[in-house]
Parts: C-alpha cells; sequence; structure tokens
C-alpha cells in the first residue's frame, strides 16, 4: 500500500506502450488504367475516321460523322489520357530515380517528384497535350507549317501560353510548399549545389520519360490520317 493509501498497480498490469508505427509511403496516383483506355480508345476512334475520307454515319443519335468529328474525339481522348497519365507517371519516375542504391541526390529528386506528383502532374499533362497535338498537326502537313489564319495562331498561343503558365504555377507552388523542408536541409548543412542539381534531376527525368511518350502518341494519333 502506498504511503496515500492507494494500493500499488502491477507493472504486469500497465498496457505496453505501442511502438510507433513507420509514415506511409506516398500513394501512387490511380488514374493510369482510366489514362491507357482513354489514349486507346481516342486512337482506335482516330484509326477509324482514316478508313475513308467520305462521311460515314453511324447510329448515334443525331447522325454524327465519323470523319472530321472521329477526328476530334480521338484527339480529345488522347489528350486526355496525358492528362490522366502524368501524375501516375510523375510518380513512377519518382520511384525509378531511387532504385537501385541511391545517393543523396536521387533520393532527394525522387521523393519530391513522388511527393508532388499529383501537384505537378496535371498540368504538366496538359503541355504535353497540347505538345502532341502541334507535333501530330504538323506531321499531317508533311512537316511544313500549316495555313492558319490570325485567329488560329492567336488561339494556339493562347492555350499553350495557358498550359505552360498552368504548369509554371504549380511549380512555383510545389515549391513554396517545401520552403520548409529546404531551410531544414539548408540548416543541416546541405550544399546549395545538391538542392539545384535535385531539381535538374527531376527536370531532366519527367522530360526523358514524357517527352519520347508524348511524340510516339502524337505519332500514333497522325499515323491513320497520313495513309
Amino acid at each position: 500500500m502506498g504511503a496515500d493509501g492507494a494500493l500499488p498497480v502491477p507493472v504486469s498490469a500497465i498496457p505496453p506502450t505501442p511502438a510507433p508505427t513507420p509514415a506511409a509511403a506516398d500513394p501512387a496516383p490511380s488514374g493510369l488504367p482510366w489514362a491507357v483506355a482513354a489514349v486507346a480508345a481516342g486512337l482506335g476512334m482516330e484509326s477509324y475516321a482514316g478508313v475513308t475520307e467520305t462521311t460515314i454515319r453511324t447510329a448515334l443519335p443525331g447522325g454524327l460523322a465519323t470523319g472530321p468529328v472521329g477526328v476530334l474525339v480521338g484527339w480529345s481522348l488522347t489528350a486526355l489520357g496525358l492528362v490522366l497519365a502524368a501524375p501516375a507517371l510523375t510518380h513512377l519516375c519518382g520511384r525509378l530515380l531511387q532504385a537501385v542504391r541511391p545517393g543523396a541526390l536521387r533520393l532527394l529528386a525522387g521523393r519530391v517528384l513522388m511527393a508532388e506528383a499529383t501537384r505537378i502532374g496535371r498540368p504538366l499533362g496538359v503541355v504535353c497535350a497540347v505538345a502532341s497535338a502541334v507535333f501530330a498537326t504538323t506531321t499531317l502537313h508533311g512537316g511544313h507549317r500549316p495555313p492558319a489564319g490570325p485567329l488560329t495562331v492567336l488561339g494556339g498561343l493562347v492555350v499553350a501560353g495557358c498550359s505552360v503558365a498552368t504548369l509554371l504555377t504549380a511549380a512555383a507552388e510545389a515549391r513554396q510548399s517545401r520552403a520548409g523542408t529546404t531551410e531544414a536541409l539548408l540548416r543541416l548543412g546541405a550544399p546549395v549545389t545538391l538542392l539545384r542539381g535535385a531539381a535538374a534531376l527531376r527536370t531532366g527525368a519527367l522530360l526523358a520519360l514524357l517527352g519520347p511518350l508524348t511524340l510516339l502518341i502524337a505519332d500514333l494519333a497522325a499515323l491513320p490520317l497520313v495513309r
């Protein structure tokens, strides 16, 4: 019995303190299957629209034509697929950077890409979709600049400018969100060259992964229409 008259609590009756669980890894964006389906449907629609140059009527309500309308719908689906796939591909790029015994540079670059996959992935997908449309249009005209009026040029510049501005805004927001982490790394003695190298590595990895993919989808999108 204790000094205050209370019975002592046996040590065995005290519940053990649960061990701290490690932080969960960043979940991968789940839009990749839908992106693959959208790209496949878009390429299939464009292939069907490019079978004949004449207008083919379908059983859809209103008798939509599968010629020019099919091309427009197909390009829209492939663009949607790129937008949906970009966050998942950005997350995958971060994982690949951290594969096979990464050093501090690759580890930092990969973790940032995984953490910011959704924030910067979607604007990056929009930029890829616009670039794919431009490349496909150039391919359709045999590599020459297609005839375009002032309104067409203005519309293209507005679309491209808005997509690039959205991507830059998302990148600035991502940089601002990890400002505390950057300051902590600098206080711990991390060199500034490490942070700059990680940013360059992230940019190069995204270009290496999404650049060829964008050109491939643009080439496949234009292929049925140039046969």
